[in-house]
């Protein structure tokens, strides 16, 4: 029997819940995103039984397709709110994120993978792949809210969501590549890998940027011929997100990267006017996605296998994820990118793992690989100790930041900071 309802209901009231007590939850430290992966194991298997996963929310294609358009949403979201004011400020600095420090976080993680577990290189580089990008939702949840506006700057906040934006989709090269060394000769993986990225991600771009361009114009007519009415008109952001998500792969490429791209297009140029209930409205339905993958990924994580397949080594892996991924390689490039001590040391912390990883951790089933179980059983461990050390570490690192650096400001402000980062 299939418990859908059961599934819906309980959604239901984690949304009311964590919508009623947003404010509440951030003053005590914690991450709605934390709450809905908790409230999916409570009503797992593992304590109530109320969702039973073999059914409901599957491994495979289900969790592929539920975090696949929650990153959609994400990935989008974060878009909308950038200008282009910010892609300049910021240009450098991302740049070493993504150009640097992202395959300096694949190799670290494989690492730690091929060492701390016993997986084979090929094994290691993939599930070091589906755990290099950084979280658009987690990230968005660090970063945006009172507390944050009151203490970082807004250089700081945009570097991160800028980085989770683009890296989901920047992912899918290394993901592909460990996938086909896994699974190929030696000899035909490098023609194969350069065929199969240029294919999706030259794909997502031409699409991102059709769609982005052609659905803001739309927009813009609708909006000075008063063709739709004021409630409606809002949800246009989350009809192109999903368009071009569903565009994108009909035509073969990666539509996570394609709704960043259409994201960063469609905002561009928009009056403030129509931008702020476009992305206020977004951004709501992007909180209900990214709620119900945490809540179905709470309720299908094996917990009970952790221990027994993975051992001591489980566990050092997800702390080597957590803090070994990224801190140490994070805070001296960004430094070497002009960036001060402590916003490097905040930036090079908050590299979240979340719902990008457990589309990809999804996604690489597909390779049909020896070892997928122990990859999944340790991809999700690691997920989890990373929202757990994020969500709990958040509000005090940001906290701390404001305090050292002198940046904060009175509540319902901005903080607003001119010259080098601090």
């Amino acid at each position: 029997m299939i418990h859908a309802d059961r599934l819906l209901i309980l959604a239901g009231l984690a949304l009311v819940l964590i919508g009623l007590s947003s404010r509440m939850v951030k003053r005590y430290a914690l991450s709605p995103v934390l709450l809905a992966l908790g409230a999916g194991i409570i009503v797992g298997p593992h304590v109530l039984g109320l969702i039973e996963p073999e059914t409901v929310v599957a491994r495979g294609k289900l969790l592929e397709q539920l975090s696949r358009v929650a990153l959609a949403f994400a990935v989008f979201d974060i878009a909308l709110r950038t200008r282009p004011s910010d892609l300049r400020a910021n240009a450098r600095r991302i740049g070493v994120l993504l150009l640097v420090l992202m395959p300096a976080m694949w190799l670290v993680t494989s690492l730690g993978a091929a060492l701390l577990l016993g997986l084979p290189l090929a094994l290691a580089l993939l599930l070091g792949a589906a755990l290099t990008p950084t979280d658009p939702g987690v990230a968005s949840a660090l970063v945006t809210g009172i507390l944050p506006n009151r203490m970082l700057p807004r250089r700081v906040r945009m570097s991160l969501q800028v980085e989770a934006g683009g890296n989901d989709g920047l992912a899918l090269p290394f993901v592909v590549f460990a996938g086909l060394v896994a699974t190929l000769p030696q000899g035909e993986v490098l023609g194969q890998w350069a065929v199969e990225v240029a294919r999706q991600l030259g794909t997502a771009l031409v699409v991102g940027t059709v769609v982005g361009l052609s659905m803001r114009g739309l927009t813009q007519v609708a909006d000075v011929e008063r063709l739709a009415e004021e409630d409606w008109f809002p949800l246009a952001s989350s009809g192109v997100a999903l368009t071009v998500l569903g565009l994108a792969h009909l035509l073969g490429g990666t539509g996570i990267f394609a709704a960043f791209v259409a994201g960063l297009f469609f905002s561009e140029g928009l009056p403030e006017g129509l931008r702020r209930p476009i992305h206020t409205v977004h951004r709501s339905v992007t909180k209900v996605a990214l709620t119900v993958v945490f809540l179905a990924f709470g309720a299908v994580l094996p917990i009970q296998r952790w221990w027994p397949v993975l051992g001591a080594g489980g566990i050092a892996f997800a702390l080597w994820s957590l803090v070994v991924r990224r801190l140490p390689a994070g805070f001296p490039v960004l430094r070497l990118s002009g960036t001060g001590a402590l916003s490097s040391a905040l930036i090079a912390w908050s590299g979240p793992l979340g719902v990008a990883a457990i589309y990809y951790l999804a996604y690489i089933e597909r390779y049909r690989v020896s070892e997928y179980e122990r990859i999944f059983l340790a991809g999700s461990l690691a997920v989890t100790v990373s929202v757990l050390g994020h969500g709990l570490t958040s509000a005090s690192a940001v906290r701390a930041y404001g305090a050292a650096a002198g940046t904060e400001v009175p509540e319902g402000e901005e903080v607003q900071l001119e010259g080098p980062l601090p």
